[in-house]
């Protein structure tokens, strides 16, 4: 199998672990309760150590490669250093480590700096794990069947998603027409605003008329929520979801017995 990733799509080492196999419904409702946790945890051993959860689901139960996972992650990285860095630099506190001009590092700001920058990390460590293991169509008929979102909602999401790959083949198209007819790039700022025209309103047009399509073909086929819908692929939540609910709970109660309680 091929070991190339695109967006919407499960990672292909991850295509037959357990967190794939739970349903993207179930999956999205129990991250958003992790994430909640981290709201309510203001000790960076503790935030670090639920931090570490979706880390470990990420190799374990997704089998997801450290460094791919990490790469996700990476751009992240800078703004928890920056947050951090501003928050002890500059916050307010009462019991200083090092004074220096305009700069004073205290206890209680880098405390408050660590708290949010793990916290952030947290959410974004479970937001990567829920993409690379939740395929886009599956996730827009969980939606519709467990969760009762309209049909004509959940497909008009669907295409739309399906269409950002598409604007990208159709820039990378009009930039190569451009160089084939000679268009020449002004250079510097003004270049930068010509050239953010002549890409955006041949895209909008096209965009436009992509989703009028769209939304005829899906009128035509009777997705314009006036019945009930049968699927043929129809997901119900099983012993997958029980078995992933079961892991992030026990993995929970060992971060509250060892910091927390």
């Amino acid at each position: 199998m091929s070991s190339s990733y695109t967006a919407g799509h499960v990672h292909p080492s991850s295509a037959k672990s357990l967190v794939a196999r739970v349903n993207p419904s179930v999956k999205l409702l129990l991250h958003l309760l992790c994430m909640l946790v981290f709201i309510f945890v203001h000790d960076p051993k503790t935030a670090c150590a639920l931090m570490a959860i979706p880390m470990l689901l990420s190799v374990t139960a997704a089998r997801i490669p450290v460094w791919t996972f990490v790469k996700r992650l990476s751009p992240f990285l800078i703004l928890f250093l920056s947050t951090t860095w501003i928050l002890a630099a500059y916050g307010k506190g009462e019991t200083v480590w090092w004074h220096g001009g305009i700069i004073t590092i205290t206890e209680e700001g880098l405390v408050k700096g660590l708290n949010i920058g793990l916290r952030m990390l947290g959410f974004v460590a479970y937001g990567a794990l829920f993409a690379m293991t939740t395929d886009v169509t599956l996730l827009a008929l969980s939606f519709m069947q467990q969760l009762k979102l309209p049909p004509k909602i959940g497909y008009a999401l669907l295409a739309g998603f399906r269409f950002l790959p598409m604007f990208r083949e159709e820039y990378e198209q009009i930039k190569s027409a451009h160089r084939v007819r000679g268009v020449a790039r002004v250079p510097g700022l003004r270049g930068k605003l010509q050239a953010f025209t002549r890409y955006t309103i041949p895209l909008l047009a096209q965009g436009i008329r992509k989703a009028e399509r769209v939304a005829i073909a899906l009128e035509a086929r009777g997705f314009d929520g006036s019945r009930n819908r049968t699927y043929y692929r129809e997901l119900k939540p099983g012993i997958y979801d029980a078995a992933y609910f079961v892991l992030l709970l026990a993995m929970h109660t060992v971060v509250w017995y060892c910091f927390m309680r």
